[in-house]
């Protein structure tokens, strides 16, 4: 698998930010963040296929341009015809081993998952546990101990990272690695503001 080891992954939603606000946003993002400590993670699920194509283009380059990664959610065709570096998968999307049968070896896969029950070590490179320190679609917080539990599984013998998304901050990222996230997912604290710094800030990830 690439060795590919993101302090944040950044999580677009034209709930948060129309597409022309998301892209300035990322590319800012992308330009003041050390190279490789960020993945941009194109989701829009809503967005008719055409201007997910093209949103998908614009941050694709922003971050490649900076040395940065990018995934999409779900659609491995996108990933393809995009030359994203990976995707994401939701709980019910296919299997890790069969999305790297398709994108390669050297592809990132990242899976979510909900519910501690279905953490285990697997053929993707990362896990985003959510929602960790705010309440997801009725779903109460699983809390810091959620990922304490989640990194005793995921040993580092096992290759998988794990991150934290749900109420991620500033203010809370440092106890989230604390409990043994390798890094957090983040949507309002990176697209949600014009001033992703004090984020970046918090990881030791932003550049100069």
């Amino acid at each position: 698998m690439k060795r590919v080891r993101p302090r944040l992954i950044a999580i677009t939603d034209t709930d948060v930010a129309e597409p022309a606000l998301l892209e300035r946003r990322a590319l800012r993002l992308a330009r003041i963040a050390i190279p490789g400590s960020v993945l941009i993670q194109l989701r829009d699920l809503g967005l008719p296929l055409r201007a997910r194509l093209e949103l998908g283009r614009r941050i694709g380059a922003a971050a490649h341009e900076h040395q940065q990664y990018w995934c999409v959610n779900d659609r491995i065709d996108l990933a393809l015809l995009l030359g994203a570096d990976g995707v994401h998968l939701g709980e019910r999307g296919i299997l890790p081993a069969d999305a790297r049968a398709l994108l390669g070896e050297r592809a990132w896969i990242s899976i979510a998952r909900h519910d501690l029950n279905r953490i285990s070590a697997s053929n993707a490179n990362a896990i985003l546990l959510a929602p960790i320190l705010a309440a997801r679609k009725g779903a109460p917080p699983l809390g810091l101990e959620a990922l304490r539990r989640a990194r005793a599984i995921l040993t580092s013998e096992s290759g998988t990272l794990l991150y934290a998304l749900g109420g991620i901050d500033a203010g809370n990222v440092r106890s989230c690695l604390e409990a043994g996230a390798d890094g957090v997912a983040a949507i309002r604290a990176v697209f949600g503001t014009d001033a992703p710094e004090r984020l970046l800030e918090a990881l030791q990830i932003r550049a100069g």
